[in-house]
């Protein structure tokens, strides 16, 4: 049962508003004082305190302060006689979920209780989420440090127990599959079977086999009945990879079986229903597709419920090192080659590379240099040649010009100024030609924010 503390010096108001929220069902306990209520704290677990402002001798934002320290899941709603937005926003920044001004209506007050619990349970999901993608499916491409990645766990969380169709889009080697599996664990489908099929790898006939099933005769080889993958996953997911990829006939079929969960067989003259949660994922633009013709419009909009976009690796540089040696640890665990790192010189080749192939290229350039160097340290030269050398100068007539896109040489360029000053932004800005705001949006970008100087001593 959810616990609620409330902190509150003036009997009258704590036992009214006790009285409330048991009634709404809660299990509610009290405290006079703030010191009370921490030394509360300190021996049990609440889900959510509500504390008045305005006390004698420890005052509301300390008691926020002091609960933050030792019990940082429990969420505080602040309440107070005496609403002002200047103290609003510092109980907001010291961690407080939100603030009431009394006296407060009956049903606002539940609200704003119901809120803070539902804020409070998804955080857990989320980092139960988290470490079960960590424990049973490792890291690839679920690294928690950027505000892209940090967002798709959010959202995926937010889809435990339920089974809402999922459209996963992205580019290839961003990790699609690897979330799909992420949320069949955290649904109610859990304990069942997770199918996974490749819309794309197989011909027509053979893929419609693969999903449904088909009897025997009818086709050449059909030599005995054969459950459909679709069957497979029964009570469970069916993980419908590269869904842009099936032909149209297909789609049809997909469709049906989707709606209503009915599927036949190939060769077959009767209907059998199951009861499976899809998600599919695609790197191909399907809106485009309909456009064309390509991608019928009713199986578009049929899918594309929880719609949930996985960002390249290039839209979330500050994951990069960290991925590097996520994989490092991996293939040299792997090769029996511990205790490796990646030099200096190293990283920041990674960090300049603009990774088209996302993680899976990623994963791969590192076995690469596991695999061929010589050295406990990684060196830009046990790396593929593609990946550590930059944007080189190429001849065209009488001038010279830097090979590779737009994007690839103004980042290249941006890169080797910044080692030139020493990551200083200030200098890099005056070279450049930027304001600091045009800079640190460039910087931000590539991920390497948290790496410069900001003209002054220290880190910015």
């Amino acid at each position: 049962m959810v616990k609620i503390l409330i902190v509150d010096d003036e009997p009258g108001v704590s036992h009214s508003l006790a009285l409330n929220l048991e009634v709404a069902g809660y299990q509610v306990q009290e405290a006079g004082s703030g010191e009370e209520a921490i030394r509360l704290v300190e021996k049990e677990i609440f889900d959510l305190v509500l504390c008045d402002l305005r006390m004698e001798k420890m005052s509301g934002l300390e008691v926020l302060r002091q609960i933050k320290r030792c019990s940082p899941d429990t969420e505080v709603l602040l309440m107070t006689a005496f609403a002002a937005v200047e103290t609003a926003v510092q109980a907001m920044k010291e961690g407080a979920y939100d603030y009431i001004a009394k006296p407060f209506q009956h049903d606002e007050l539940l609200l704003t209780v119901r809120k803070a619990l539902e804020r409070n349970q998804l955080r857990l999901r989320v980092r139960v989420l988290e470490q079960r993608m960590r424990d049973k499916y490792g890291i690839e491409n679920v690294v928690a440090t950027s505000e892209a990645m940090q967002s798709i766990l959010r959202t995926t969380a937010a889809l435990a127990g339920t089974d809402a169709t999922v459209l996963l889009t992205g580019e290839s080697g961003t990790g699609k599959e690897l979330v799909a599996n992420a949320i069949h664990q955290i649904s109610p489908q859990r304990e069942q079977p997770f199918i996974a099929v490749n819309c794309g790898a197989l011909p027509e006939q053979l893929l419609e086999s693969e999903l449904f099933g088909h009897v025997r005769g009818a086709f050449t080889g059909a030599i005995t009945n054969k459950r459909g993958l679709a069957e497979e996953a029964n009570g469970g997911t069916l993980f419908l990879d590269e869904i842009g990829d099936a032909p149209l006939s297909i789609q049809v079929k997909l469709l049906r079986f989707i709606e209503n969960g009915e599927i036949r067989r190939v060769g077959d003259t009767q209907t059998h229903h199951v009861k499976v949660r899809v998600i599919a994922a695609t790197n191909r633009d399907l809106q485009q597709m309909m456009q064309a013709g390509a991608f019928r419009e009713d199986l578009y909009y049929r899918l594309n419920v929880i719609p949930l976009h996985i960002p390249p690796l290039r839209d979330r540089g500050e994951d990069i090192l960290l991925l590097a040696q996520h994989f490092l640890k991996k293939h040299a665990q792997r090769l029996h080659r511990p205790n490796m790192r990646i030099s200096p010189e190293a990283q920041s080749c990674l960090l300049q590379y603009h990774w088209p192939g996302n993680a899976r290229e990623l994963s791969h350039a590192v076995e690469h240099a596991v695999t061929l160097s010589g050295n406990k340290e990684l060196q830009p030269a046990d790396f593929p040649p593609h990946i550590t050398q930059p944007p080189s100068i190429i001849k065209r007539g009488k001038q010279d010009y830097l090979e590779g896109s737009l994007a690839e040489v103004e980042k290249a360029y941006i890169f080797k100024v910044l080692q030139d000053t020493n990551w200083n932004q200030k200098q890099a800005g005056k070279i450049l030609q930027l304001s600091k705001a045009t800079l640190y949006r460039r910087l931000k970008e590539y991920g390497w924010h948290n790496r410069v100087k900001d003209g002054r001593q220290g880190t910015a």
